[in-house]
């Protein structure tokens, strides 16, 4: 198979993995409803504890406003609450509650059920491959989304390495 076709049937499968991942309905029984947002939120909190307001917007990219309203949503559905900062009396922490923590752990848990088999049945160095080759797809795609006009020729790292010119 030509490379150019490698390469249109891999942006293809991409943009599936982003339709899957992003754009699933909100009626979605897993997520108990839950925006796209509000589960990045709750991933975040439950991976890294308590955040102020500020980094949550700063690390799902949003504006403060945007987070305040996907927080007053969470916190509505009893999912996550507003603590006092530990080191600053003016402002707040956003913490994740038992019952965002259950569901989030259940969604968790069932997402990766579904992905284990994919990697219990490959040798553990082709699971190495797939993980460096999706290491060096997320620079990819981060180049792009910071410079999405220039074109990069640039070496690509691993066994099966292809030099561009």
């Amino acid at each position: 198979m030509a490379a150019s076709h490698d390469l249109l049937l891999l942006d293809g499968r991409l943009n599936d993995l982003a339709k899957l991942y992003q754009f699933r309905g909100l009626d979605d029984p897993l997520y108990r409803r839950l925006s796209v947002s509000q589960s990045y939120v709750l991933r975040r909190l439950f991976f890294q504890g308590p955040r102020s307001m500020g980094d949550l917007a700063a690390a799902l990219d949003a504006r403060l406003s945007t987070m305040t309203g996907v927080i007053d949503q969470l916190e509505e559905k009893g999912l996550v609450e507003r603590v006092d900062h530990p080191d600053d009396r003016r402002s707040l922490h956003v913490r994740i509650t038992p019952s965002g923590h259950r569901l989030y752990q259940q969604a968790h848990d069932a997402f990766l059920s579904h992905l284990r088999p994919l990697l219990d049945r490959r040798p553990p160095v082709v699971r190495r491959h797939i993980l460096e080759f999706l290491d060096e797809l997320v620079d990819a795609v981060d180049g792009w989304r910071k410079n999405p006009r220039r074109i990069r020729n640039r070496r690509v790292r691993g066994p099966h390495a292809v030099q561009v010119s």
